[in-house]
């Protein structure tokens, strides 16, 4: 019921003007999106930071949530809501929602080594970046390929992959 209620919200939402920005949206939580994110966070942690450690959990975070996903994908193998038009080709199965799952796991470890950090200005971006996690969520909802579930599911499955992720970063850093 409300998974009716939530898609039937942002399928009123739509506009044909507003569709490809939330295309756009959507496109950061694809693989290419998040391929783009990882080397540019990559080049930025080696090059400017010289943390190897921070590089390698990024990129454990970023597989690890893949990997996990396409596990609950199967596990669940729940189908993909026809309750309205899709606006993009899904792939695979709805629960969890890959995007937001993955988001929440890559995504949100960025936010967290941001906040370690301590930095009054990296505080703003790691609030950009957990914007960035919500809206890819949202984009999933507006263009019809998700429930709600699936999203807060992915979202939820996703975290707790950035937190164990940071864990390890942060522990190996302390060492």
């Amino acid at each position: 019921m409300i998974d009716r209620s939530v898609g039937d919200f942002f399928y009123g939402l739509r506009k044909d003007g507003l569709t490809p920005l939330v295309k756009g949206v959507s496109e950061l939580g694809s693989t290419t999106g998040f391929v783009g994110v990882l080397l540019i966070t990559l080049v930025w942690t080696l090059l400017y930071l010289r943390n190897v450690r921070y590089a390698v959990w990024l990129t454990v975070s970023l597989a690890g949530g893949w990997l996990l996903n396409k596990a609950l994908k199967a596990l669940y193998s729940r189908e993909r809501p026809d309750l309205w038009d899709h606006l993009v080709v899904p792939d695979g199965y709805s629960f969890p929602s890959g995007n937001a799952m993955i988001s929440a796991a890559f995504f949100g470890l960025i936010a967290l080594l941001l906040l370690r950090s301590g930095k009054a200005g990296n505080r703003i971006w790691a609030a950009v970046v957990l914007l960035i996690i919500l809206l890819i969520g949202v984009s999933r909802l507006y263009l019809g390929v998700h429930y709600a579930s699936d999203i807060v599911g992915g979202f939820l499955a996703g975290a707790v992959v950035a937190v164990l992720c940071s864990w390890g970063a942060l522990r190996r850093n302390n060492r």
